[in-house]
């Protein structure tokens, strides 16, 4: 049969086959059967099937299986709105396993290999089978009525004008609908099939199961063994597999002999067992993954309880099933609401109460945080004892509605001072008083620094003269705080009432309590800022000490440079007219002969005297440039004629010491506005100090370069803007050296292998000199050379 392309939408399409398997009444059995045997499966029952002395799992294949034939017959129709006859199939029959295991228990046929073609299907096909017409009307909960009513697992569906379309089963319903709510609530105990189930032990033949099946009408045979209890003495039967129509079959189609064979060689195991407490669902989930139609249920020693199958887990989708649960639960689901709606109005009745009380509470609790805040607010923006104490009583007042806000700071253990009050205008005013501190609090309280609250004085544990003295200053009830510093007891805050007694609210106490740790931490600010303005204070009289002490010893410093100056002028004048005179009559011994060891002294005394002036005019000039009072001449300089009367002298000294001195110049030099002397002596220290830590044969270099600048925007005319003077020579200073050959008198240590001597003075001359000019200097020393690079503006 051809099924036409279309999309089920609805379950019950969905679950229908629409390719049965069909053949016509003159087809013999024999064929029906191949065809069927084909379909269940492809493999044989091996001979032996025990390994080990067990039971192996049964061979017979779990694929798709052929359980029912339809016996029709075609006949050709005139369809409307065509113009050629069609053929239809019209069902005249089915034949099902069930039918062929009733045929072998009643030994209407013989064995399938010698089945003779004679016996036609129409002999032995259910002509009285039950039908669903294919409808909009109809659904998935119709065919299950009818199996439930007809106890049958095959329903055909035909179409309006009975022809064949399908063929439903429970497995195909189950496999469709899959109700996961309504199993998962329902459980395995309820549906079993434990009255009908039938058992047989292993030893049981196959022809003797058929017979059974047949005669007890069921599909399926569970095959156990007796074992003894462990709990108890009696025995158990525990199951060890399960037969169904389809594995006498599929015996039948590869002709095993039924009579010879026991259950145990084709039986199927291992089995799928259930717990009582499993859900529809998980049975369900297991039939689907195990491919099986029927479920075993065993208890906790794995003794046999019953079945499940397909129609038992449909069965739980019956309408008359589902009626009657709806119905149960709409009783209690109004028993339920019967109840509830009691319960919410006594509910709603309380929280009415209670919310009303909390809704009073919130309110108390938001003034209480309003004053906290408020409170604190003051307290942050001042930082003075008294005005933060008397904000504090002023507010605590007007909140809590008393007659009197007192605050007490302690004087002494048993005196008290009334710093700070709030009060009635019919009260009396304590501020200013003292008053004994055991009027006010016990020893021990004080002690611990604990609140006391007091609603009726004369209901208090007291003497006769603490009560008597607190009526006399119209105190009836009281609640105290104590304020603490530094685990020290600084001060009360004490609230009276003297109009009546008065019941303290444990929020009122919370409330100071609050309060006595926003105002202690106040005070201590209070303390730090008086303390931190008097150490202020006291700094800043310190400074002023200081700096006038200071400034006296700038003055005497000052005063002490000048008579420096003075001392070195006159000392250096001094010094030199002595130094003159020994000049000239070393002079006048040269003119006139004298011994050779006489010129030896001669030339040592020339030499030393030499050098005497020259410490002297460094030291002269360093302490006219050192003081900045001198001024310079400003002369325009030639290089290109100037710079030889500086060079020259030096070329000559080189020769004698077979060194070197390199010279590059550039070709064309500018002429620059500086110092003539100054210039000059810059450059004549840099060669002296050059030559003089170079060693014999070594080379000198000397070099000018002029940078470069354009003269205006517009113009690409280049005109020099300075001009540097590089002296270089073979000799490197350590890095560690370099930032001290500037300082006065200073000498770089193992420097001078040649004992040139020196005063340590020219480097700090040229340093000042260039400094005079506004120029730059600058040293390098790296590979073994030494570079000093002068920079002087044009």
């Amino acid at each position: 049969m051809v099924a036409q392309s279309r999309i089920y939408s609805s379950p019950l399409q969905q679950a229908i086959d629409r390719y049965p398997l069909t053949v016509t009444p003159e087809t013999p059995l024999v064929d029906v059967l191949k065809q069927m045997s084909i379909l269940q499966s492809s493999c044989a029952i091996p001979v032996n099937t025990q390994t080990n002395g067990k039971i192996d799992e049964s061979p017979l294949s779990n694929q798709e299986k052929a359980t029912s034939v339809l016996v029709v017959e075609n006949k050709s129709i005139e369809k409307e709105q065509e113009f050629f006859n069609a053929q239809s199939s019209f069902l005249l029959g089915i034949f099902t396993i069930s039918d062929l295991v009733k045929l072998i228990a009643t030994g209407q046929i013989g064995s399938f290999s010698n089945l003779s073609e004679q016996v036609k299907i129409a002999e032995v096909m259910s002509s009285n089978f039950v039908t669903l017409k294919e409808s909009d009307d109809q659904d998935l909960f119709t065919a299950l009525s009818l199996f439930r009513q007809h106890k049958i697992s095959h329903l055909p569906v035909l179409d309006s004008i009975g022809q064949i379309v399908g063929i439903v089963t429970p497995e195909g319903i189950r496999q469709v609908l899959q109700p996961s709510n309504i199993l998962r609530l329902r459980s395995v105990n309820e549906v079993k099939n434990d009255s009908v189930a039938v058992t047989t032990p292993e030893t049981t033949s196959l022809l003797e199961v058929s017979q059974l099946m047949a005669n007890q009408k069921v599909n399926s045979v569970i095959v156990t063994q007796k074992k003894k209890s462990k709990t108890q003495r009696t025995e158990i039967e525990k199951p060890v597999g399960i037969i169904t129509t389809d594995d006498i079959a599929q015996a039948y189609f590869i002709n095993i002999s039924l009579a010879a064979t026991p259950v145990k060689k084709v039986m199927k195991m291992p089995i799928n067992s259930l717990k009582q407490t499993d859900s529809l669902w998980d049975a369900h989930k297991k039939m689907l993954q195990e491919q099986v139609q029927i479920l075993i249920v065993c208890g906790k020693q794995g003794e046999f309880l019953g079945t499940v199958n397909q129609a038992s887990l449909l069965q739980v989708l019956d309408p008359t099933v589902m009626f009657g649960l709806v119905r149960k639960l709409r009783k209690d689901v109004n028993q339920l609401q019967a109840e509830k709606f009691e319960l919410l109005r006594t509910r709603n009745a309380q929280l009415e109460k209670e919310v009303q009380a909390r809704t009073a509470e919130i309110q108390a609790q938001l003034e209480r945080d309003r004053l906290l805040a408020k409170i604190a607010l003051r307290i942050h923006q001042s930082l003075d004892i008294d005005e933060i104490i008397n904000a504090v009583v002023t507010e605590v007042q007007q909140f809590l509605k008393t007659d009197r806000v007192v605050f007490f700071q302690i004087e002494t253990a048993k005196v008290a001072k009334v710093v700070a009050e709030s009060v009635e205008k019919n009260c009396d005013s304590w501020i200013g008083e003292t008053i004994s501190s055991e009027c006010l609090m016990s020893n021990s309280k004080m002690k611990q620094n604990k609140i006391q609250a007091v609603s009726d004085i004369t209901q208090i544990n007291s003497s006769t003269g603490k009560t008597t003295e607190l009526e006399k200053k119209q105190v009836k009830a009281y609640l105290i705080v104590p304020i603490s510093q530094d685990g020290q007891l600084w001060g009360l805050m004490c609230t009276q009432e003297y109009s009546g007694i008065r019941e303290w609210q444990q929020s009122e106490i919370d409330l100071l309590k609050q309060l006595a740790t926003q105002l202690a931490i106040a005070i201590q600010q209070a303390q730090l800022y008086q303390q931190v303005q008097t150490l202020n204070t006291d700094l800043e009289k310190q400074v002023q000490d200081r700096t006038a002490e200071l400034q006296q010893k700038v003055q005497e410093l000052q005063q002490l440079n000048i008579l420096k100056d003075d001392f070195l002028s006159t000392v250096s004048h001094e010094l030199r007219t002595p130094l003159s005179n020994m000049k000239m009559a070393i002079h006048m011994l040269k003119v006139f002969p004298i011994s050779e060891r006489g010129q030896q002294y001669l030339s040592i005394l020339d030499t030393e005297c030499k050098r005497e002036i020259n410490l002297i005019t460094d030291l002269l000039d360093l302490q006219r440039l050192e003081g900045g009072t001198a001024l310079i001449p400003i002369d325009t300089i030639d290089l290109a004629s100037w710079l030889p009367t500086i060079i020259d002298p030096f070329q000559s000294r080189t020769r004698e010491r077979q060194q070197t001195l390199k010279v590059k110049l550039p070709k064309k030099i500018p002429q620059i506005v500086s110092n003539n002397n100054s210039l000059g002596r810059i450059l004549a220290e840099l060669l002296n100090n050059a030559c003089k830590y170079t060693q014999n044969g070594g080379e000198i270099k000397f070099i000018v370069e002029c940078n470069q600048k354009k003269s205006s925007k517009t113009s690409s005319v280049e005109a020099p803007d300075s001009i540097k003077f590089l002296i270089s020579n073979p000799s490197e200073i350590p890095a560690s050296e370099l930032p001290k050959i500037f300082n006065k008198f200073y000498r770089v240590p193992n420097a001078d292998p040649w004992k040139q001597g020196g005063t340590g003075l020219g480097l700090a001359l040229v340093k000042k000199l260039v400094e005079q000019l506004n120029g730059n200097l600058l040293v390098s020393s790296s590979n073994g050379w030494t570079t000093f690079k002068v920079e002087i503006p044009i």
